[in-house]
């Protein structure tokens, strides 16, 4: 029987700068047009290392180049409620601009590496390029719809319809990146996806079982492939 997880490894777990959230405008670029001073930005955070604790002055994004993140904040009875995964292409902090500080602790789920982008110089290039400008609402709205996505799954649909809506917006996410494969990475261990999900692990890992017996979907381990797309989505809708 043919391994079908061993086409796993892809170039989508991370990303050359043209397919990062900013695309061709990369703003180090723009700045100063020297490659150099990309790759001085780029700074490396080990498994579950915080990058930025909440309510501490922002300065600056992350844009993922490998690995990934996950924002979260602390519960008073000092718990955390994850509310956000990022990976590679994603710019991390938009929310944060308002506030003028770090909403959610920010964490690197794996070992990643990031592009480092502060927000004075950001700004100084939407004062003067249209483009720019365009790019910084784009991502805002985004970012603002998929919140209100995330609400929606959590009010209206029941837990199998919450998992199935999850692994296939992964599976969108990394087909932008260029995976076009239906085999997919977890970057998150499934106590963060019940957790991000409003559910118990045990209800994560119940239904993550019954979506195999149904043959929509294979798992092992940190990695999915997904037998029947079309019944996945219409699971999720």
């Amino acid at each position: 029987m043919p391994n079908i997880f061993k086409t796993l490894r892809s170039k989508s777990y991370s990303v050359p700068c043209e397919l990062c959230s900013i695309g061709s405008f990369c703003i180090p670029m723009l700045l100063n047009n020297k490659l150099k001073s990309i790759l001085e930005r780029k700074m490396s955070y080990a498994k579950n290392e915080i990058l930025a604790k909440s309510n501490t002055p922002f300065t600056k994004f992350y844009i993922i180049h490998s690995g990934a993140l996950k924002t979260f904040v602390t519960t008073p009875d000092n718990q955390q409620q994850i509310n956000g995964f990022y990976l590679p292409g994603d710019i991390v902090g938009l929310d944060s601009i308002s506030t003028q500080v770090y909403n959610n602790n920010i964490q690197a789920l794996s070992n990643t590496l990031v592009c480092e982008l502060y927000y004075d110089e950001l700004m100084s290039l939407v004062d003067t390029q249209k483009k720019i400008r365009d790019l910084v609402f784009n991502l805002l709205s985004s970012d603002l719809y998929n919140y209100q996505k995330l609400v929606l799954c959590y009010s209206q649909k029941k837990a199998e319809e919450r998992l199935a809506t999850f692994i296939y917006s992964l599976y969108q996410r990394y087909e932008k990146r260029g995976h076009s494969s239906l085999n997919i990475k977890l970057m998150m261990s499934r106590s963060d996806i019940a957790n991000y999900l409003g559910l118990t692990i045990e209800t994560v890992s119940r239904n993550l079982s019954k979506l195999q017996e149904q043959n929509i979907l294979s798992a092992r381990g940190k990695y999915i492939f997904i037998k029947k797309l079309k019944d996945l989505i219409d699971l999720g809708n």
